[in-house]
């Protein structure tokens, strides 16, 4: 990562490059949404069936929505990863649809009364994929790394000192979409600093 701006410009053996795609795939933001929701609308409520209907309100909205929009565009698109949409002009569709779920999600929980750890962080998903969208017009910022750092900061708040064992999850994400040249060390870096720094905001605001 000599040159911040550059994309990776050395060779991967097949091994690597697989643990990379791997890593990519497992460490999306809809994956690392799942647990975090579930730890939180299930320990954080008293009661059982409300807990159950928080995590799947979480999950639909964080989760299979999202990758149903990534599947569809990617393949409109024409992209060989069906997981992925690569260009930063093919994201902004995605995005929108991405932002009305995470909305929906918010309404639901806050109307339901859930957590407020599960509300605050279904809002910072719809403010942070919106900061996101706006700067993808020009800029290809990486959503991966932002992904990571916002439900690890949720978890050292309502987990403390064990929540911060979700940032462990940040290198290896950063290092395989670099060596996969998604994205240049700079983007990937802002990714994380844009989403923490908004979530950060919205922690001050709301909690």
């Amino acid at each position: 990562m000599h040159d911040p701006t550059g994309k990776f410009q050395g060779s991967l053996t097949p091994k690597r490059e697989r643990l990379a795609k791997i890593i990519s795939l497992i460490e999306q933001p809809p994956f690392l949404s799942i647990p975090v929701f579930i730890l939180i609308c299930m320990l954080k409520t008293d009661d059982l069936e409300d807990g159950l209907i928080f995590s799947a309100i979480a999950i639909i909205t964080t989760t299979i929505i999202p990758l149903a929009l990534i599947v569809y565009f990617s393949k409109r698109y024409g992209n060989d990863d069906r997981l992925d949409v690569v260009r930063k002009e093919d994201r902004f569709l995605p995005m929108i649809f991405g932002i009305m779920g995470y909305s929906l999600g918010f309404g639901l929980l806050w109307y339901l009364d859930a957590p407020d750890l599960a509300t605050v962080l279904m809002l910072c998903y719809a403010v942070v994929t919106a900061a996101m969208m706006l700067i993808t017009f020009f800029w290809k910022i990486s959503v991966h790394s932002c992904g990571v750092v916002g439900p690890s900061m949720v978890l050292s708040v309502g987990f403390w000192p064990y929540g911060l064992l979700y940032f462990l999850l940040l290198p290896p994400v950063i290092w395989s979409r670099y060596v996969l040249r998604k994205h240049t060390p700079l983007q990937l870096a802002m990714g994380a600093i844009v989403g923490g720094a908004i979530t950060a905001i919205i922690f001050w605001m709301m909690l």
